[in-house]
């Protein structure tokens, strides 16, 4: 990586962690690293995350400024610890900012409201005084509602639902039930309901695509979960809009919606009359290099 860099933009995702580094003569040069090669668990769950990206970030040499997208980045608190933790460590002008807050930026847009659908999910927007609106992001465990994660979850809850109306034979029918107990090696629901029990709720996530290989083979169990997924989305979109969020357009982001262009199609079929889907081709970081231009 260059040592003569004077602007370097970051894009911390639940997966991957991207670095975009500018030097002075405007030659570039990225690296990606998988975020779990540093982040031990949730970003704020071990206090040494910071300081391992910190790190990750110094390796860059020195710079003029920083702009850094985070997941995880949802609340004032973690704000200020974030702040804090980083502008310590890292040299130069820094601005933190949760990870959504790249996608206008990285789609050339001032205003528009923001949905990540990856690891996590949530949706933010902008109010007419500069304020932050956020909704959801609040863990795969108990929401995240659409992310990889809470479609494994969901998928899991209606197979275990259907096992206890018509017994474990019919959920096993389903196809998304099948796949999963594939997927955990185990015979049953209620094996597979112990098994996904003990599992990290952020794994759950790598089983997603499951979910939409059991939908092109007839799982209703799979369409009603994406559908429903595609339903809270729209609505967390629709909420931010009453709530005072400016914009009509939803730059989309995330490894689960980028991907799956079903849960787009649903998406967009959901949202608000005059609201639009545009699902982000741009790397995130470009707008974590495009705040740090400003």
């Amino acid at each position: 990586m260059t040592k003569s860099a004077s602007m370097i933009g970051v894009d911390v995702g639940g997966t991957k962690t991207h670095l975009a580094v500018v030097a002075p003569d405007g030659t570039r040069h990225d690296t990606i690293v998988a975020s779990a090669s540093w982040r031990h668990g949730a970003m704020f769950a071990d206090p040494q995350n910071l300081a391992r990206l910190a790190a990750l970030l110094t390796a860059a040499g020195p710079r003029t400024t920083t702009v850094i997208g985070l997941h995880d980045l949802d609340t004032p608190a973690q704000q200020r610890i974030a702040d804090a933790a980083l502008g310590a460590l890292v040299p130069g002008r820094l601005r933190v900012v949760n990870d959504a807050e790249l996608l206008g930026p990285a789609a050339g847009l001032t205003t528009c409201l923001r949905l990540i659908v990856g690891t996590g999910a949530i949706a933010l927007g902008t109010t007419a005084d500069g304020g932050t609106l956020v909704a959801d992001g609040h863990g795969a465990l108990l929401a995240d509602h659409g992310s990889a994660p809470a479609l494994v979850r969901e998928a899991v809850r209606a197979g275990l639902r259907l096992a206890d109306a018509a017994g474990p034979d019919a959920a096993l029918a389903d196809p998304v039930v099948a796949l999963l107990c594939a997927a955990y090696a185990v015979p049953a629901p209620a094996d597979l309901a112990v098994e996904v029990s003990h599992d990290d709720p952020y794994a759950w996530g790598r089983h997603a695509p499951l979910i939409f290989q059991a939908l092109e083979s007839g799982s209703r169990i799979a369409r009603t979960v994406v559908e429903e997924a595609a339903g809270v989305l729209a609505g967390n979109v629709a909420a931010l809009r009453r709530r005072g969020a400016l914009g009509d357009v939803v730059v989309g982001a995330g490894g689960v919606l980028t991907a799956q262009r079903v849960l787009q199609d649903l998406l967009a079929e959901r949202l608000e009359p005059g609201v639009t889907l545009r699902v982000l081709t741009e790397a995130p970081v470009e707008g974590a290099l495009a705040l740090a231009a400003r």
